[in-house]
């Protein structure tokens, strides 16, 4: 079977590690199919040294997303690729995409936090459009979490939906243990010493950084010497992170901006942190509360959405509620026995599955709609 794979987020954070863990899997699980992979020019070569099995063939295409790009050339360069089957990790897919694909589900964001970026209205409609066709058409539908599932199936659609649940899982360089150096490097990232609070993510409305900042001026009441390290960066239309955190009167010694943290050093990260702060009003996975986990990191994370299907230790937060999570970071701050309980319950649950497996469920949904 010839499978093709669109890789054009491989470079991308989120999704894109989804996309090159599953097929640094796929590669490692088969040799069966022929896969095509279609991907940015830009990541070619890096796709070409990362999957060098023979059975891997890497083409470069446009790697445009929301344009009319992807509704005519895009959509001519995939098909002229003659794959059996497809898999979008996107569901970016070009309307008239001829044949038979699976899609990857990863949140519904959009539809329950709307406007969370500045867009208008013919956008919004093009984007539910694109995104209902998409799932009403696939062969088969992969939904990161439970919770995604759920959603997914009370969201208007008109045809059955053939769906499963195949969750994510965690790099090797995220359970193997950190090095000194690399706890090195990641220090001098920050450029201090001390304990920090860590969270990882985009500056999105969903991720209710305004009540983490709130819930810090809090902890720093009896944490004077905690800060607060944020990676990501600022867009127009998203959260402005830096205003809110000056009107709670906070300074640049209390809030750390790490901006964009390349991969390498993030479990160097993880492992230095106090704790990962998580407490998104809705999260479709939250790989990044899995990775703190298994690097050995307490997680502060709130108790709804997919974080409580996917954590099996945590502390948790009403993430409506900032004196919760307030405590919650207090309580993760503390070297007690529950915290090494909620240390070691996490690690398990987050090394309970490999990229192996998630390659196996997924190639299974492909033979499937094949």
């Amino acid at each position: 079977m010839r499978i093709g794979i669109d890789a054009r987020a491989y470079g991308w954070a989120g999704i894109g590690r989804y996309t090159r863990e599953l097929l640094c899997g796929l590669s490692k699980v088969t040799r069966r199919h022929q896969f095509v992979v279609a991907i940015g020019r830009v990541h070619a070569a890096r796709a070409r040294r990362e999957l060098p099995r023979s059975n891997f063939e890497i083409v470069p295409v446009d790697d445009v997303y929301y344009s009319w790009r992807e509704q005519t050339v895009l959509l001519g360069q995939l098909a002229r690729l003659r794959a059996d089957v497809w898999h979008f990790t996107h569901f970016n897919i070009p309307l008239l995409m001829p044949g038979k694909y699976v899609v990857t589900i990863h949140d519904l964001t959009r539809f329950i936090f709307p406007g969370q970026t500045q867009q208008s209205l013919l956008k919004q409609v093009v984007y539910e459009c694109i995104f209902q066709r998409a799932v009403a058409r696939a062969a088969g539908v992969i939904c990161v979490s439970a919770a995604t599932e759920h959603e997914l199936r009370d969201w208007s659609l008109k045809t059955p939906l053939v769906a499963r649940v195949i969750p994510e899982a965690v790099g090797d360089n995220f359970t193997t243990a950190v090095t000194v150096s690399e706890r090195v490097r990641a220090r001098m990232l920050l450029g201090r010493a001390g304990r920090f609070i860590l969270y990882v993510g985009v500056w999105m409305s969903h991720k209710n950084l305004p009540r983490l900042l709130a819930a810090y001026v809090r902890v720093r009441e009896r944490y004077p010497d905690v800060t607060l390290v944020l990676t990501g960066r600022p867009k127009p239309g998203y959260v402005a992170v830096d205003k809110i955190a000056r009107s709670l009167g906070l300074s640049p010694d209390d809030v750390l901006y790490l901006g964009f943290v390349p991969d390498a050093l993030l479990p160097a990260l993880y492992a230095e942190a106090s704790c990962l702060a998580l407490p998104s009003l809705y999260e479709g996975f939250g790989l990044t509360a899995l990775e703190a986990a298994a690097a050995g990191t307490p997680v502060v994370a709130s108790n709804v959405s997919s974080l409580p299907e996917i954590l099996r230790e945590a502390y948790w937060v009403n993430p409506e509620y900032v004196p919760s999570i307030a405590a919650g970071i207090a309580g993760a701050l503390q070297a007690d026995q529950r915290r090494q309980r909620i240390i070691a319950g996490s690690r398990a649950g987050a090394v309970a599955i490999t990229w192996e497996e998630v390659a196996k469920q997924t190639l299974a949904m492909y033979e499937a709609a094949h």
